[in-house]
């Protein structure tokens, strides 16, 4: 076996390289998985927020009696929670809200409200369930309950 010593002069500079390398690709990399990770995120709760709206449109429509128990899929990102309802006539009794990373988004109901029993807003977050009822002799009004 031959003792040849050419190939490790120019070791350190190849190393020297590839960290360097490293150094500037990895903050690009981790900054797009940051962006796509929260992109998803967005998505599936936008998509939650509309299956709840709709829920809550249709049993408006439905009357009195109506009932319906809508869950909350326990695959959501943690940190995303809805919240709907209110008091009759504030703001948050027409629209669902949730907050990602600091950023608000709303989806507003068309022509029914959500009234919770102590008229606060009510919060729901993954694996939750809600029990929506439409109250004896009301039309447009929904009430929400966690089951």
């Amino acid at each position: 076996m031959r003792k040849d010593r050419r190939g490790i002069e120019g070791l350190p500079l190849r190393l020297m390289l590839v960290a360097l390398l490293i150094s500037l690709t990895l903050p690009t990399m981790i900054s797009f998985l940051t962006s796509a990770t929260t992109s998803i995120a967005e998505d599936k709760a936008a998509k939650m927020a509309e299956q709840i709206a709709m829920t809550i449109d249709e049993m408006s429509a439905g009357g009195s009696w109506n009932v319906r128990l809508v869950k909350v899929p326990a695959d959501l990102p943690e940190g995303i929670a809805f919240r709907m309802g209110g008091a009759n006539g504030t703001l948050d009794s027409t629209r669902i809200t949730w907050v990602i990373d600091g950023q608000e988004s709303s989806r507003y109901l068309a022509g029914a409200i959500v009234v919770t029993e102590s008229g606060e807003p009510l919060k729901v977050s993954a694996g939750d369930s809600i029990r929506f009822e439409c109250p004896s002799g009301t039309w447009g009004t929904v009430m929400a309950v966690l089951a």
